[in-house]
């Protein structure tokens, strides 16, 4: 059994209260006190990451690197997470599928591993930002069903360019074996947004990072696609919170037009992120990376990731961008859990649900205590 006591945070409300949960990691309580009291910690949903290529000193590219994931990902708040692959030899790329499938069935220490999410290769490279050109190749059915056998019913969401060849094809298979797909890495024309929709594009990749700028016509500016995303509900749009990425402006912007219950809030982090700084390398291409500032390429700069941990996030959401609580644990941790098919168990303080809970000191950001599934 445990309980706790502090401001906590519900997908609703901020109030002065305990929470306790029973010896299986259920939460049994939720009880209210009084109102916000200042000073008091913040007791939140354990954070959930569908959008991280690395974390701590550890990455994707290994077995040992994701479980090194998993057990670090507590120390930042996180209690489930989706390593994310990038894009590589097919044969790689399904050595991982295969890997993260055994780790979310067999479970392990620290954060719950929850499935995959496939960032390509499926893109437009034209948009490939941090990725490697050569990896990038044409969406067949073929692969697509080569990634679901590895992936045994795990891989979650996938990441494509639905303008690109054979792209459609591939949503619509994907979406009717329960795959999530996320458009990204795109310059989908506007004129064709509406068959991606119904193809069944359901989410928008790190919304604008790797997409195409707006254009003007007789010096009218006109919808670009992250104009069209913002406005659909339709769809849920990502959004890397770190005020580097997306300017401050742009993720209060998002946060007006679209509204915090289709948004999520990721970190498209990359091994290093939560250290102060590291020297690493993406798919044998070394890269540096510092506490808030952007992982950049050593070659020439090039951005390929961030730095961002979720604790951050939850800083940055409620201090710089205009977020309430209750609007930051939604993009944080519930939303997400609707996503990946875990909002009866996971994403909310209610009872009924897994204690997965994340303690942060008065400043918002100090991970005080987290719990997965009661344990911490």
């Amino acid at each position: 059994m445990g309980k706790l006591t502090g401001n906590i945070v519900t997908t609703e409300t901020v109030f002065y209260g305990n929470l306790s949960w029973n010896d299986e990691g259920i939460i049994t309580s939720v009880e209210h006190r009084g109102e916000f009291l200042p000073g008091a910690d913040w007791i939140l949903a354990g954070f959930i990451d569908l959008h991280l290529h690395g974390l701590g000193p550890y990455s994707t590219e290994t077995e040992e690197g994701m479980r090194g994931m998993a057990a670090f990902a507590p120390t930042v708040g996180t209690t489930m997470l989706c390593p994310t692959l990038s894009c590589a030899p097919e044969e790689m790329m399904l050595y991982q599928l295969r890997i993260i499938a055994r780790l979310a069935k067999q479970g392990t220490p620290g954060a719950r591993i929850a499935g995959a999410h496939s960032e390509g290769p499926w893109l437009n490279p034209i948009y490939k930002g941090g990725m490697i050109h050569e990896y990038i190749r044409t969406a067949t059915l073929s692969e697509a069903q080569a990634f679901l056998d590895a992936s045994d019913g795990t891989l979650k969401l996938l990441t494509l360019a639905p303008e690109m060849p054979g792209a459609l094809e591939v949503v619509r298979f994907l979406v009717s074996q329960g795959v999530a797909v996320s458009a990204g890495h795109t310059g989908l024309p506007t004129w064709y947004y509406e068959a991606a929709i119904q193809a069944g594009v359901s989410q928008f990749c790190h919304l604008f990072d790797a997409y195409a700028c707006p254009v003007s016509h007789e010096g009218v500016r006109q919808p670009a696609l992250t104009d069209l995303a913002i406005i659909d509900d339709r769809v849920t749009k990502e959004l890397i919170v770190d005020g580097m990425h997306v300017p401050p402006e742009l993720v209060k912007l998002v946060r007006r037009g679209a509204g915090a219950d289709h948004i999520v809030a990721i970190t498209d982090a990359m091994q290093g992120a939560g250290m102060k700084e590291g020297h690493f390398l993406d798919m044998g291409v070394p890269y540096t990376i510092r506490e808030g500032e952007l992982a950049r390429r050593d070659s020439d700069g090039a951005i390929i990731g961030s730095s961002l941990s979720m604790n951050l996030a939850f800083r940055n959401l409620t201090q710089r961008f205009g977020f309430t609580p209750s609007e930051a644990t939604k993009v944080l941790s519930a939303n997400q859990a609707r996503i990946l098919g875990f909002a009866d168990k996971t994403g909310r303080l209610e009872v009924g649900l897994w204690a997965d809970i994340t303690v942060l000191a008065d400043d918002s950001k100090t991970v005080k205590a987290c719990f997965v599934k009661g344990r911490g």
